[in-house]
């Protein structure tokens, strides 16, 4: 941060450098904070520095420039006028006059004292931008409902907020659509003196990266689950040599991955997804490998001779190249978020997420 200084030789430069831009509103960034602007009725006024900003003078046609504000400082040196411009008198320091994209969220929201109080969900999240399709993230506090108009986001305006209306019953919360690439975008809540905050890391994608992704995940392949009863399977998983038989591995995601899917329709939209990071989803669908401490939804602890890890890897290891597999992580990405709701099993029956269903 710039201290204030009146020296000749500051005053000089800052006089050649006003001179430069003569005609034109000058600026000077510290931090992300922009100084004050002032203008003159004559030459170049330059704005001496506030203790939280510097702000250089206006140009003008022979008026004084005035002294230039800074974030919460205090008095400014004085403008230097040039081109027959007079010096400006000392300015006060203020508050910067930064816009909101340029400010951090301490200087948007000064009265909140604990940054760490709200637990936004999840407390990082991964999405993809690529112009043209809707890239949507669900957010909300755990354990404390809040508006959707206390959410923000840092850049400012780099997504929009609306209701999330599937947690309407369960506190609230919000779907965040990306509306401008940035890199990391800060997701964050502010609740009086409290406030909670989540990186959101996007991958930048383009167009015809999603057609590709969109192409794989439906191409047509279908699995062919062999047709059982409830009571064929509840005797052939007590079968310690029984074994499931194994997916084409260029098969069709939608055959367990989607609304009304063939079997199991299990979601993962960005509701489920969006937790998990590029690498996290490319090794999910290649190698059938869960981020550690990621709890299978409905598989037991053994299903006839293999382990839930052992059966989840043989349906999870699909033939994709390595642009195909970016254009299915993009493509889910852009999926409409929405909750699991109950899983449909082979048999047309439903179970809920994490339970096993009831054997005859």
């Amino acid at each position: 941060m710039l201290s204030k200084r009146s020296t000749k030789s500051v005053l000089s430069t800052i006089v050649v450098m006003s001179a430069l831009v003569a005609g034109c509103s000058a600026k000077e960034e510290d931090g992300g904070n922009n100084g004050g602007t002032t203008s003159g009725a004559g030459g170049a006024g330059a704005g001496g520095a506030g203790a939280g900003g510097a702000g250089a003078g206006g140009a003008g046609a022979g008026g004084a420039g005035a002294g230039g504000a800074g974030e919460g400082g205090d008095s400014g040196a004085s403008g230097v006028g040039v081109s027959g411009g007079a010096s400006g008198g000392s300015g006060e320091g203020g508050a910067g006059t930064g816009s909101a994209g340029e400010m951090t969220k301490e200087q948007r929201f000064p009265d909140v004292t604990d940054w760490e109080a709200l637990d936004v969900v999840y407390d990082v999240a991964y999405s993809a931008f690529d112009g043209v399709h809707d890239f949507k993230v669900p957010f909300h506090v755990d354990g404390t409902e809040v508006e959707v108009s206390a959410w923000f986001s840092v850049p400012d305006g780099a997504v929009t907020f609306d209701a999330d209306p599937e947690r309407a019953e369960e506190g609230g919360g919000v779907i965040a659509t990306i509306v401008a690439y940035h890199e990391t975008i800060t997701i964050g809540v502010q609740n009086g003196s409290l406030g909670g905050t989540a990186p959101l890391h996007v991958t930048m994608a383009t167009p015809e990266e999603w057609e590709m992704g969109e192409a794989r995940y439906d191409n047509g392949i279908d699995f062919e689950f062999p047709e059982i009863t409830p009571e064929e399977f509840a005797i052939l998983i007590l079968d310690p040599n029984w074994m499931p038989p194994p997916p084409p591995t260029d098969s069709s995601c939608i055959s367990c991955h989607s609304t009304g899917a063939k079997y199991f329709e299990i979601q993962h939209t960005p509701t489920q997804a969006a937790r998990f990071s590029d690498d996290d989803l490319a090794n999910i669908m290649t190698m059938g490998m869960k981020p550690p401490g990621v709890d299978f939804r409905v598989l037991p602890d053994m299903l006839g001779n293999q382990t839930a890890q052992e059966i989840y890897s043989m349906y999870h290891r699909w033939d994709a190249d390595e642009s195909q597999i970016k254009g299915l992580v993009v493509y889910l990405r852009s999926l409409a978020p929405t909750g699991q709701g109950d899983i449909k099993l082979p048999d047309g029956s439903y179970v809920e997420p994490g339970s096993m269903p009831m054997m005859p």
